[in-house]
């Protein structure tokens, strides 16, 4: 990134830093812009020139890794719904080794505020859209194919209950072998039961 950019870079992860510890301290929705403006040393001017709301301050990703270049990497013979899945968990140490607290902090906000549910909803659905164009690119298909994006949905489904367990264990859980195991799940097709008779 260029000096600019950097400088912008870090004021907005302030601005965030800042929102979020207010958010933990008052509540979301107690919160007001101003106030973040002003712990972050910063004018409401400047809060609306990086975050329209006060709700991307929770879903604004400091890291959105690449998927595919990460699939691209994947071995060649790899079947195309288990490179999908495996790129997301190498994907994870853009922030998960870097910036494990916040990107938790965050979690714990979104799944835990029922004002950002319908955001959470909608970030859902904008994930396994994504996750259904790089499928289809590795497929040579069309994302809007009905298995496409099924698949496609299966496996972001996956991702998110592992995220939402992750954030419900307060980070205790490690989230690469609860992303394993639930993408263990689709790929092996469901769940056996471990009921006895």
């Amino acid at each position: 990134m260029s000096l600019r950019d950097r400088k912008k870079d870090r004021t907005r992860r302030a601005i965030q830093s800042a929102g979020l510890q207010l958010f933990a301290q008052n509540g979301f929705q107690a919160t007001t812009i101003e106030e973040i403006a002003a712990a972050a040393d910063v004018a409401p001017r400047t809060f609306f020139r990086y975050f329209p709301t006060k709700e991307e301050i929770v879903f604004w990703p400091a890291y959105r890794p690449l998927l595919a270049e990460l699939m691209a990497a994947r071995p060649a013979d790899e079947p195309a719904v288990a490179a999908l899945c495996h790129a997301i968990v190498d994907g994870l140490s853009a922030f998960y080794d870097q910036d494990r607290e916040r990107v938790l902090e965050r979690l714990k906000l979104a799944f835990r505020t029922p004002a950002l549910q319908p955001r959470l909803r909608q970030e859902q659905a904008i994930s396994a859209s994504a996750l259904a164009k790089v499928l289809a690119g590795q497929l040579h298909a069309s994302p809007e194919d009905l298995e496409v994006r099924a698949v496609a949905a299966a496996v972001a489904a996956a991702r998110w209950v592992a995220v939402e367990e992750w954030q419900a264990t307060d980070g205790g859980a490690d989230l690469r072998t609860l992303m394993d195991r639930a993408f263990g799940t689709v790929l092996a097709g469901g769940v056996r039961s471990t009921a006895t008779e």
